[in-house]
């Protein structure tokens, strides 16, 4: 079974990391380059701005205005396609620590860590293959202090988070044929960017289920069946999907949903919590009484 052996689940990756990691996407990775740190001049050079036209200053809703266009702003981002955004909370390490922590993670290809403002960092990596093992995290600690890993976009605020989350999702009893790399990447794409598949699944060794870890919008709704196959002999497969986190859509934050919302429902602070409620009133009263020997 050799073709078993060297199976991945979008196609082949270099010969280096097929056995340590199968099921990544790899498309066009450099893996044989040692985990390098670049500066963000070495990133940009070379970048996508030679293909973009002229530009001319103009005026929009009363300011002045560099006006480009939606193809335009996606060919500027092409080189940030593997980029990434840390993001820290009260605390945050110098950039030396956190280049160090990147650093010792034994990435396949080069990476680039800068300062986007006090809280967030940008990472900017060169192949799917770290895109998807850094993100699939989705945090970690660095010196005590956690940084949670949020998608960019040519679009990204850093006062806004990403619903954009990497989500496992499972088909329990896929037909054991549509266990291939390119029936499991359009299962994956129904729901968002396909980034890997578990072991498992791109070994064939689990053949009751098939997992793949998938970049998923969080605030729409997802359907739990699918069709696979023709429509003469197809059949519906169930979809599981594996530990949504809560996304608040007033908020644009991760860690409470909408209906947990304090800024919305400010009036959910005032009360107490069910478990406090049935605490105080079960509690037994202990008298304050003073010790004295007999």
């Amino acid at each position: 079974m050799a073709g078993d052996a060297s199976f991945s689940a979008w196609g082949n990756i270099s010969s280096k990391t097929q056995v340590q990691n199968k099921g990544f996407f790899n498309i066009d990775a450099d893996t044989t380059s040692p985990s390098k740190s670049r500066s963000f001049k070495d990133v940009l050079a070379g970048s996508a701005g030679d293909i973009v036209s002229s530009l001319s200053t103009s005026t929009f809703n009363g300011v002045p205005a560099v006006l480009i266009s939606d193809d335009e702003v996606l060919k500027l981002a092409s080189p940030f396609r593997y980029t990434l955004v840390g993001k820290f909370g009260v605390r945050r390490p110098n950039l030396d620590a956190i280049r160090l922590f990147f650093g010792n993670l034994k990435l396949t290809g080069f990476f680039s860590v800068g300062l986007l403002d006090s809280k967030h960092v940008a990472i900017q990596l060169s192949n799917d293959l770290d895109y998807s093992r850094v993100f699939a995290r989705r945090s970690y600690f660095i010196l005590n202090c956690q940084m949670r890993i949020l998608k960019w976009t040519p679009f990204f605020d850093v006062k806004e988070e990403s619903p954009i989350v990497p989500i496992w999702i499972s088909f329990p009893n896929l037909r054991l044929h549509f266990f291939n790399p390119t029936v499991l990447h359009a299962l994956g794409s129904i729901f968002g960017r396909p980034l890997q598949t578990d072991q498992a699944t791109a070994s064939r060794t689990r053949p009751s289920v098939a997992r793949i870890l998938v970049e998923v919008d969080i605030t729409k709704k997802h359907a739990k069946e699918v069709w696979v196959g023709s429509k003469a002999l197809g059949y519906l497969q169930k979809v599981e999907f594996e530990k949504i986190p809560d996304f608040c859509t007033h908020c644009k934050a991760h860690g409470h949903s909408i209906a947990e919302c304090f800024k919305l429902h400010p009036e959910l602070k005032k009360i107490p919590s069910k478990s406090t409620v049935a605490v105080e009133e079960t509690a037994p009263v202990i008298e304050n009484r003073k010790w004295s020997p007999r």
